[in-house]
């Protein structure tokens, strides 16, 4: 079986179906802006606004401080 992903992109394009993400031109949250246009989003799973909150980039800061960052891996694998 062959598949041209190339040709395949191409005519979700030539039948406007080829879907892109929009490029966020602020720091996730309850609001964003896109194409210099405040928007509410709805796609996210930053409804309340904590993402940026100074509190919680601080402890986040703390913990990658102590314990490091990375994937990690399931322990029971």
């Amino acid at each position: 079986m062959s598949f041209d992903l190339a040709a395949r992109l191409a005519a979700r394009r030539a039948e406007n179906l080829y879907r892109q993400r929009p490029l966020l031109e602020s720091p996730q949250g309850p609001e964003v802006v896109v194409d210099g246009q405040p928007l509410l989003a709805f796609c996210n799973n930053d409804y309340l606004g904590l993402a940026n909150h100074p509190q919680v980039i601080e402890a986040w800061r703390a913990g990658a401080t102590r314990w490091g960052v990375g994937g990690g891996a399931s322990h029971l694998v």
